[in-house]
């Protein structure tokens, strides 16, 4: 996932995009993904907690994190402001020395025909190490891509020994009943994201059935529609995984969609009210 733009931030420094290559690498890294818009992050109290939470199954850091990434995408923002983007926060160790670096990255937002048609996904087996700590895994992610492009689909869903479907690649996925019970496999086995955690908290509001266990990749056909969460898609509703079809134009994906919109919003009037 290479940076994008003209700048990126490492350490306290504003640096020209040719610099990138001359990043050293670490003994392992933690990041998070997060939207923005007019240099505004969604969510940001919550991906730090992510981050900060990441970092201390594995190190002891009484550094203020949080403030060390406002300041710096403070900084990104002020050399280039863009209207809608991710950006990426890394935080690599080396021994017990840390390195902040924090880029824009390609961004692909669904379009208008998908939200309303859908989109296509794959599987593919393969399980995270750690599903529960959000760290790089530049292997996993390059062969994913890779098969994304060669079958043309939106997102792979990750399938592990068991041959239960556990997340997207960089995604969750909920499965919805006949009946309205919507499933979704178990924060243990997953990398539970933000937007994920919201969305199963406007479930649980709109007193909406929520069970938590995998879907078996066989399966599938015992559910009338699917979605996606995750940074990029919010909530997506799925088209089709491999040859299994879903109800795109169910209702409840729709209201889904349409309430965490309006937390996104009140996300971003937050941060800025706390500037």
């Amino acid at each position: 996932m290479e940076c994008f733009g003209r700048y990126f931030f490492l350490d306290g420094n504003i640096l020209p995009a040719e610099a990138f290559d001359e990043i050293a690498g670490g003994d392992i890294a933690f990041y998070e993904v997060i939207r923005t818009r007019n240099g505004v992050p969604v969510f940001f109290d919550d991906h730090m907690n992510r981050l900060r939470e990441g970092i201390s199954t594995r190190y002891d850091m009484n550094e203020d994190i949080a403030g060390e990434v406002r300041n710096g995408l403070n900084a990104l923002v002020s050399h280039e402001l863009r209207d809608e983007i991710n950006v990426r926060v890394t935080v690599t160790f080396t021994g017990h020395d840390y390195s902040l670096h924090i880029c824009y990255i390609p961004s692909s937002y669904p379009s208008a025909s998908m939200v309303s048609d859908g989109v296509p996904l794959i599987l593919y087996h393969a399980e995270r190490l750690d599903p529960g700590v959000k760290m790089l895994n530049k292997r996993l992610r390059l062969s994913v891509n890779e098969e994304l492009a060669r079958r043309k689909a939106y997102e792979a869903l990750l399938v592990n020994h068991e041959g239960q479907i556990t997340e997207g690649s960089r995604s969750n996925i909920f499965f919805v009943t006949g009946d309205d019970v919507i499933h979704t496999a178990p924060d243990s086995m997953v990398l539970s994201g933000i937007t994920r955690r919201y969305v199963t908290e406007i479930i649980r509001s709109e007193g909406i059935p929520l069970v938590y266990t995998a879907v078996g990749e066989h399966g599938m056909s015992r559910f009338r529609s699917a979605f996606l969460t995750g940074t990029s898609p919010m909530v997506l509703a799925v088209r089709s995984v491999e040859n299994q079809v879903f109800d795109v134009s169910d209702p409840l994906i729709g209201k889904l969609r349409e309430v965490y919109t309006a937390a996104v919003e009140e996300s971003i009037s937050d941060y800025l009210k706390s500037k």
